[in-house]
């Protein structure tokens, strides 16, 4: 995936005076709120984001009266063995028994929506773009900094709040030998902020626990509780950042780069597993004619893991489809960047995603957002954690995988401000270690939404700007 996310454009504006990190700063954010959507204090989507301790949710709460049941695209093996597309859209209630739907616009809204969502269609695109560009600026400026430590987040919660940064996230890493009741001591001692990804790299504890490990002859990237989500989540991370393959990587006494990640995350591939962060890594980091053995002696390369990738059953209710589109989008940018010929599996995969960028767009709720079911059903839930969690995943992949001339269709500008607004909600008092793990999850990849969104319309802060920001760091 080799696109830079803008990580530093945030803090340049922050330092060059075009936005204000004071109290005005949470005033403007309102202020852009109201004017953007029309929000009042009587509006329920301006509730203040409610904080839960566990992410142990009823799958059935999310799941409201009126929600509509929907079937999203997918894969099945004609009578010759070969995989087809079948696609499905948005569908009423009441044909849920009958046969597969036809293609038809989205229902009318059912409830009254704010005055600004009305008048959006009377803006200039002018208009639309100056409106979204602030209400992004100040979003993520508000959120550069949520309190992650090393000392009370995990490798995973790091990681994920790296997203939207890039190489320019921090962590605060306290001195274990500060004395807080100690008037005299120099406030200064109290630790010292590093860079998220460097800390990660370097196998710095957080919350007791380390990302990586060697077996004694390659290093590995651990998956679990506290780390990794699922298999190649850091080496996709690093490639997102735009993180060079010789980045040094340590783990005791012993250096590695991320080369040798690479290399790990080769040999572990095995049939059936889930490919698609490691789809999006080694589309950044490696080529699409390269050829491989796993530690299981099967032979891998990339249309091999796409086809496997289709093969593999996934879930269309949770982000695990989204992960799946994106690990398939950035192969076939791979593919497409090297002027490989697209056919066979990449010509499957590529058509799958054209399929499932109008299918989504065609699913949308009155605020323009998704389902906290992801693609099982259309409808609107007034949680701005699950919300941001189905609407971040979504609206991440669709911004990475439309092609550039489609970015301004409206549907998606309003998505961006809506999911803004929501990211909005979550108190900039608030610290990561009082968000559960799937909150702090929504929140990170909503702003590496929002953060891609950006990077790609509005383009990167000038290099003498980012040189200021470094500077000031």
């Amino acid at each position: 995936m080799k696109t830079t996310i803008i990580h530093t454009t945030i803090l340049a504006l922050l330092l060059c005076g075009s936005i204000s990190a004071t109290e005005n700063t949470l005033e403007s954010i309102q202020d852009i709120d109201a004017a953007m959507f029309g929000f009042d204090q009587n509006d329920t989507v301006l509730a203040p984001a409610k904080i839960l301790p566990s992410v142990k949710i009823e799958e059935d709460s999310l799941v409201r009266p009126g929600d509509i049941p929907i079937r999203a695209p997918k894969l099945k093996q004609n009578e010759s063995g070969e995989l087809i597309l079948v696609q499905y859209t948005a569908r009423n209630q009441s044909n849920r028994n009958q046969g597969q739907a036809n293609q038809s616009p989205s229902p009318a809204p059912t409830t009254e929506l704010p005055q600004t969502y009305r008048d959006f269609n009377s803006m200039t695109e002018a208009e639309r773009f100056a409106s979204l560009r602030r209400s992004i600026e100040t979003v993520l400026v508000a959120n550069v900094r949520r309190g992650m430590s090393t000392q009370n987040n995990t490798p995973n919660e790091v990681m994920l709040m790296a997203l939207p940064y890039g190489a320019d996230a921090k962590v605060f890493q306290p001195n274990p030998n500060f004395d807080p009741r100690d008037r005299n001591a120099n406030p200064a001692a109290r630790g010292n902020s590093m860079y998220s990804i460097g800390a990660l790299c370097w196998n710095t504890p957080c919350n007791g626990k380390a990302m990586l490990r060697t077996d004694g002859t390659k290093i590995i990237a651990r998956v679990g509780h506290g780390y990794q989500n699922r298999p190649a989540s850091f080496a996709a991370m690093l490639a997102m950042s735009n993180i060079m393959p010789n980045y040094e990587l340590r783990v005791n006494s012993g250096s590695y780069t991320i080369a040798h990640l690479i290399a790990s995350e080769k040999m572990s591939l095995s049939k059936g597993m889930n490919m698609s962060m490691a789809l999006v890594a080694l589309s950044f980091y490696g080529e699409s004619n390269e050829q491989w053995k796993s530690e299981l002696g099967e032979t891998w390369n990339i249309e091999r893991m796409v086809m496997s990738e289709l093969n593999r059953q996934i879930d269309q209710g949770t982000s695990d489809v989204t992960d799946w589109l994106l690990g398939l989008t950035a192969a076939v940018k791979l593919y497409e960047n090297e002027n490989r010929p697209i056919r066979g599996p990449m010509a499957l995969a590529k058509r799958q995603l054209k399929t499932y960028q109008d299918f989504v767009l065609s699913i949308q709720n009155d605020r323009y957002l998704w389902h906290p079911k992801f693609f099982l059903y259309k409808g609107f839930n007034p949680d701005a954690f699950e919300t941001m969690y189905s609407g971040g995943h979504i609206l991440r992949w669709l911004v990475y995988s439309l092609p550039d001339s489609e970015l301004n269709d409206p549907r998606v500008v309003r998505a961006a401000m809506s999911l803004a607004a929501t990211v909005n909600r979550v108190k900039p008092e608030t610290m990561a270690s009082s968000l559960n793990a799937k909150q702090l999850e929504g929140l990170a990849v909503s702003l590496h939404a929002l953060s891609l969104y950006y990077q790609r319309v509005f383009g990167e802060v000038p290099m003498q700007a980012q040189g200021q920001v470094l500077a000031n760091l």
